[in-house]
C-alpha cells in the first residue's frame, strides 16, 4: 500500500474513533513564529542600543558626521570646532568636555543625554531635511530653543536632576545664588548677577560644539577677566561668527 493510501486510512480511522486527525504542520508553524519573534526582539533591542550611540546620529541625521567628529575629540587638547575653526583647548566645547566625566553616574555622556529625542521635533527636522532646508552644520540654537519642543525652561537644559543638580533650588529651578557661589572664588565672578535686567542663558557663554565665550568681555573688555582654557572673548566670538560660524 502506498504512503498516500496509508495516510488516508489513518485519517479515516481517526474519524471513525471520534478523534480529529492531528494537524500536520502545527509544530513547524509555531517554531517559525517563535524564531520570527526572537529575531524581531533582537533587532529591536539592537536598534535601541544603536539609537543611544553617536554613530546613530551621524548615520541617520547628521550624515556629514561633523558633530560626532567634533564630540569625539580628545579632551584638553587643541582641536577644531564644528565649522573647522581651530580651538586651542577642546574643553572649551561643552560636547567634548562633557563626553567623559567623573561628575555623574555615567562615565560617558552621549548625544541623546543632552539632545533628548522628541518625536514631533524629529518629524519637523525630517521634513526640513527632505525639503533641503537643513543646513549642515546646523544653525546654532539657544537653550530656550533646544527646550521648546519639550516645553521646558531654558535653564533646565543644564540644571536638572540628572546633570548640574547642585544648582537646582528648592523650587526645582536653577538657583542663581547657587550658580554665583559655584564660581565665587574667581577674581571676576562671571555668574554674579551684576545686571538684574540682563537676561542671559547658559548657552550664551557655554557653547556645545564651538569655543565657549565669556560674554562679559563685551562690556568689561578693559578689566582683567579670566578666560578659561580655550575660551574666547565676545569680540573674538563675533569675528569668528562673521568668518565661519552660523548665527
Amino acid at each position: 500500500m502506498s504512503d498516500e493510501k496509508l495516510n488516508e486510512a489513518a485519517v479515516e480511522a481517526a474519524k471513525g474513533e471520534g478523534r480529529e486527525p492531528a494537524p500536520k504542520k502545527s509544530k513547524k508553524k509555531w517554531a517559525i513564529v517563535g524564531i520570527v519573534v526572537v529575531v524581531l526582539v533582537a533587532v529591536g533591542a539592537g536598534m535601541m542600543v544603536w539609537h543611544e550611540s553617536p554613530s546613530f546620529c551621524s548615520t541617520m541625521c547628521h550624515i556629514e558626521s561633523t558633530y560626532v567628529d567634533n564630540y569625539m575629540q580628545e579632551q584638553g587638547k587643541s582641536g577644531v570646532d564644528k565649522y573647522g575653526n581651530e580651538v586651542s583647548n577642546t574643553n572649551a566645547m561643552m560636547a567634548v568636555l562633557h563626553r567623559k566625566t567623573k561628575a555623574t553616574a555615567k562615565p560617558e555622556i552621549v548625544c541623546v543625554d543632552c539632545h533628548v529625542p522628541n518625536m514631533m521635533e524629529l518629524a519637523h527636522d525630517g521634513m526640513h531635511f527632505v525639503s533641503g532646508n537643513y543646513p549642515m552644520p546646523r544653525n546654532e540654537r539657544s537653550a530656550s530653543a533646544l527646550q521648546t519642543w519639550d516645553g521646558k525652561s531654558a535653564e533646565s537644559f543644564c540644571a536638572n536632576q540628572t546633570c548640574h543638580v547642585y544648582l537646582v533650588g528648592d523650587d526645582g529651578r536653577l538657583s542663581y545664588d547657587k550658580l554665583a557661589d559655584s564660581t565665587s572664588s574667581r577674581a571676576f565672578n562671571p555668574h554674579e548677577r551684576h545686571h538684574e535686567a540682563l537676561s542671559l542663558e547658559c548657552t550664551d557663554c557655554h557653547k556645545g560644539h564651538r569655543a565657549s565665550t565669556v560674554v562679559c568681555t563685551a562690556c568689561h573688555e578693559h578689566e582683567s577677566v579670566e578666560l578659561p582654557a580655550g575660551w574666547v572673548t565676545y569680540e573674538e566670538s563675533q569675528r569668528l561668527l562673521q568668518t565661519g560660524y552660523s548665527a
